[in-house]
Parts: C-alpha cells; structure tokens; sequence
C-alpha cells in the first residue's frame, strides 16, 4: 500500500526563494504532485506559498523523501529560511530547510 501525505511552505517574501523553490517542488508525479496557491482576486497571479502531495510505497516514506530528497536539493538553491509543514495520516513534522552557503576556498 502507497502511504501519502500533504505539505505546505510558509509564505515566501523572497522572490529569489519562490522561484527556487518552485523548480524543485515543481512536479506532476504519483508520488509528488504540487500546486502554487492561486491569488484570491486574480486567478492569473500566484501567491508564493507552494502546497501538494507526497508519498511513497511504505510506511513514512513521505518524511524519508522529504528529508533525504527534497531538503538537499532546497538548500542548495534558497537564500533564506524556509519552513514546510508535511503532515500524514500517522505524524506530522515541520521542517526548516537553511540555505547552504558556497565555501570559497
């Protein structure tokens, strides 16, 4: 049986930020699908708040793909602090993704 669980980011002020994070989360698969809050008087604007589904084939899944798959690739490419709230049948957990600064060597 598949397991699933919805998130949701806080409200991204950084438009440097939104835009990262929406080519990471940006997808349209079984087991992570995303939308952009639509904006509540212009249905053609965006609000920068990204929400979805995400799932996997066992038990937590959700969480392991989140932290082991997602988070990295978020760090990589925000400049400021992001929060996400995933939450699944049997838990939930808030994550803080930190951006991870290029050492100069």
């Amino acid at each position: 049986m598949s397991e699933r669980g919805s998130f949701v980011t806080e409200y991204i002020y950084c438009d440097i930020c939104f835009e990262a994070a929406k080519k990471v989360l940006n997808s349209d698969t079984k087991y992570l699908k995303t939308t952009i809050v639509p904006h509540w008087g212009q249905p053609d604007l965006e609000l920068p708040i990204i929400a979805g589904k995400i799932g996997g084939l066992g038990l937590g899944d959700e969480f392991i793909r989140m932290k082991v798959e997602i988070i990295p690739k978020l760090e990589r490419v925000i400049c400021h602090k992001l929060r996400i709230a995933l939450l699944s049948e049997q838990a939930e957990e808030f994550f803080t993704v930190l951006p991870k600064k290029e050492k100069k060597v």
